[in-house]
This record gives C-alpha cells, sequence and structure tokens, in this order.
C-alpha cells in the first residue's frame, strides 16, 4: 500500500488562504528570504543544482528559462504564470491556487527576484471564478506584505515588482504560451512559430518567463531547504514530488501528491484511486492528460516518471490520469477527445484546422457503421501530417490518444468496418 508525500499539498487546509501571517507560522517566507540573501545569479544555480522541471506539459528546465531572460538587459521584464488550466483530466493547478496561494505567490516572487522581472501576471482560467476572486485580493495582501522593509526592499535593493491578476476567456489554447503572450497583448489568441523564444521577445516584444502554478510552487521549497534536500525524493533526473489529478472510472478520484517514480500507474489506480468502479483492469488510461497518448492495462506497472511514461509510448504531460473502464471502445473514446480539441483549435495553422474535423469525421462514420477499411489508413495518415506539421503543441499532440488507440487496440476500428454488400456473408447480412 503505497502512501503520498505532502511537500506541495502540506499546508492546504490548514491556514485561512489569505492570512500572510498563517502561512508564515506554518514556514512560509523562509524561501524568499532565503533568496534575498543570495545573488540572484545563485538563486538560479541553486534551482538548476534541484533539477526542477517544468509541470506544465513541456518539462523545460526551470533554471534555464530563468538563466536566458535575467541575460537580458531591456526592460521592463516580464513573469507570466500560467493557471489557464484547460487540459482534459488536470485540476491541480486550482488545487494550489485556492488550497495554498501564498506558496505559488512566494515561487512568483522568488523566481522575480532572480530574473529581474519587473512585472508578475496570474493568468487564471476563465472558469476558476472562486481561484480568481481570491487572486484579485490576495494581489493587495502581497503588494502590503512587500511594503516590510525585512521582506523585499532592504535585501533586493529595488523595487518589489507588480503582481496583476488576469483572468481568461475560456480558450484552450490560451494555455499554450505564445497564444497566452498574445491574449495578455489584446490580440488574437493564437499559437507562434519560435524563435524568437518568449525569454527573448515575449509579452509586448519583452522578455519574459512563462511557468506552470505546479512548477511555481516548488520554488520555495528548494530556497527554504536546498538542492540536496529537495533532491531526496525523485528520480535523479526528475526530482521532487508531483500532484496526479486521477479521474474517470474510478472509486475515489482527486488529486494526489507522489514522489517521482515511485508509484506505478497500478498503484496510483488500486491503492489511492481505490481501483476502478468495477474492480476489472481499465481498458486504458491516459497518464498526462487528454492529449496524451493511451497506455493499455499491460502498461500498468509502469512507473509515473517522465522517462518511463516516454519509453511505454505516452507522457507525465500536466499529470493528469484518465481511467476507462474495460467496456469501453476505444473508438468511442477517441471520439470523445476529438469532440472537444476539435472545438478547440485556434484555426492559425492548416494541418491542426483541418486535421481536427477530418479525424473526428472518420471516427463518427466509423461509429455509424458506414467505415471503410482505407478510413482506417486515413485516419492514421491524418492524425500522423498533424503531429509533424502543427505549429503549436496542440496540433502536435491531440493526435496522439487515436495514433495510440490504433496502435492498441486495432479489433476496436477493424469490428466497426462496413463490408461492402457484395462480400457479405448470409450470416453478416442477417447481423445487419
Amino acid at each position: 500500500m503505497i502512501h503520498e508525500m505532502k511537500r506541495l499539498t502540506t499546508r492546504i487546509g490548514a491556514y485561512d488562504p489569505l492570512d500572510a501571517a498563517g502561512y508564515e507560522r506554518l514556514g512560509g517566507f523562509r524561501g524568499l528570504r532565503q533568496a534575498l540573501s543570495k545573488a540572484p545569479a545563485d538563486v538560479i544555480g541553486e534551482v538548476a543544482d534541484a533539477g526542477l522541471q517544468g509541470r506544465g506539459g513541456a518539462g523545460f528546465a526551470a533554471a534555464r528559462k530563468w538563466s536566458f531572460v535575467a541575460a537580458q538587459e531591456r526592460h521592463p521584464k516580464y513573469l507570466i504564470c500560467n493557471a489557464d488550466e484547460g487540459e482534459l483530466g488536470t485540476v491541480k493547478d486550482r488545487l494550489l491556487l485556492e488550497g495554498d496561494p501564498w506558496a505559488v505567490a512566494e515561487g512568483l516572487l522568488i523566481t522575480a527576484y532572480a530574473t529581474g522581472a519587473d512585472v508578475i501576471i496570474v493568468y487564471i482560467r476563465g472558469a476558476y471564478r472562486e481561484a480568481f476572486c481570491l487572486w484579485k485580493e490576495l494581489a493587495e495582501r502581497v503588494s502590503a506584505e512587500l511594503r516590510r522593509p525585512e521582506l523585499w526592499t532592504a535585501a533586493a535593493g529595488r523595487a518589489a515588482p507588480e503582481l496583476r491578476v488576469v483572468r481568461g476567456r475560456g480558450l484552450y489554447i490560451a494555455g499554450e504560451e505564445m497564444a497566452l503572450i498574445a491574449s495578455l497583448a489584446a490580440r488574437r489568441p493564437v499559437s507562434a512559430s519560435k524563435p524568437p523564444y518568449p525569454a527573448e521577445k515575449g509579452l509586448f516584444g519583452m522578455p519574459t518567463v512563462v511557468h506552470n502554478v505546479e512548477t511555481v510552487a516548488n520554488v520555495p521549497l528548494i530556497l527554504a531547504d536546498g538542492a540536496g534536500e529537495y533532491r531526496t525524493v525523485g528520480t535523479e533526473e526528475e526530482p521532487g514530488t508531483r500532484l496526479f489529478s486521477l479521474s474517470g472510472n474510478i472509486r475515489r478520484p482527486g488529486v494526489y501528491e507522489l514522489p517521482i517514480g515511485s508509484t506505478t500507474l497500478a498503484q496510483l489506480i488500486d491503492d489511492l484511486g481505490g481501483g476502478t468502479l468495477d474492480g476489472r483492469p481499465p481498458k486504458a488510461v491516459q497518464p498526462g492528460g487528454g492529449t496524451s497518448a493511451l497506455l493499455s492495462a499491460a502498461h500498468l506497472n509502469t512507473r509515473m516518471s517522465s522517462a518511463d511514461l516516454r519509453a511505454a509510448g505516452s507522457s507525465a504531460g500536466t499529470g493528469g490520469v484518465i481511467v476507462y473502464g474495460a467496456d469501453r471502445n476505444a473508438v468511442s473514446i477517441v471520439d470523445e477527445l476529438l469532440g472537444y480539441y476539435g472545438g478547440e483549435s485556434c484555426g492559425m495553422c492548416m494541418p491542426c484546422r483541418v486535421g481536427t474535423l477530418k479525424m473526428r469525421e472518420i471516427v463518427k462514420r466509423l461509429l455509424a457503421g458506414d467505415g471503410c477499411a482505407a478510413d482506417i489508413g486515413r485516419l492514421r495518415a491524418v492524425g500522423e501530417t498533424c503531429v509533424k506539421a502543427s505549429t503549436c503543441g496542440m496540433g502536435q499532440s491531440f493526435p496522439l490518444p487515436v495514433l495510440s488507440a490504433l496502435k492498441l487496440f486495432p479489433r476496436d476500428f477493424e469490428s466497426l468496418v462496413r463490408v461492402p454488400p457484395r462480400t457479405r456473408t448470409p450470416d453478416q447480412e442477417q447481423s445487419r
């Protein structure tokens, strides 16, 4: 039986989320004070030694982002906290935003100090109304705390950053960093080709760091206790804990915090989630949110680390673990996923704009009993083209569940292929 290891979630429920004094009594602001006692370059070095990787899906090294922006001399510099949590099956960021917002704020202040950011923007998903209202009030309280000389001004030697809170427009694509930047600049939220990268030319053409909520929440832990302590859990390549949002055909859905790589998919589902609703092994699991590739019951012993999930054919993504029951047909699963992501394409690049529609059209034809054998090949070809030719992460990843379903569950697709009238046997004709 496995148990949670609570680092990021240990204070949730233990203090009033708006109470800075309550947060401080529980060990808050230790990381910020440690950071302000060091040079910004040393803070970046500490985070680099800790091996912190982004928790938003791409897994990019946090310290590398920081160093790129810190090296820029142009001001103002921007730090954007991406709280536009639109990935299917993922609710971990909301838990942190509402349950321990001061830890997120502290992480943002440390990041701003290390990178020289002048403005911090927290971009919150439009559906998270409670989180948005809380953070609007929290922003005022953070400003009041920063006026305490011992907390910032005397140590940092420069003015405290401005904290702004923005409510998202309800578009999935706005979670992609370039589309998010466009949205904040009052432009149509669409992705853009790189380079230039945000660290060089981001919001309003200025140096910009974009970080996920969970990534930022890890920063105070590293500065408070040191990189060595942070690395005592997790794997050598991927230290720390991770939040997994467990949902779908499961008895105890929820957000669980575990050391990275310490737990298999089966242990997460059975020990923490209580198993599937009917007690049978699941038909399929998405371990990294709605755009991660499906895994079958044969992969349940895969450890929950980026490297192990990648070796199994999927990804850790956003940590959204979606469980599908044994009675599900893989074609109906991908139909649901395409229905969601098909409506979220920004339409900027043709492979994604057309590919989402074409793939769902083929799947609908199969489910209606009007598909042919060639449709399976077409579905695969369109999906592979989108992965290779789309501009942003959404266009490159939404076909992955479909392509993995074709590989793992081919009979589910083949069983829906319509047999041409001339080649039907009498038994096939009667079954219709």
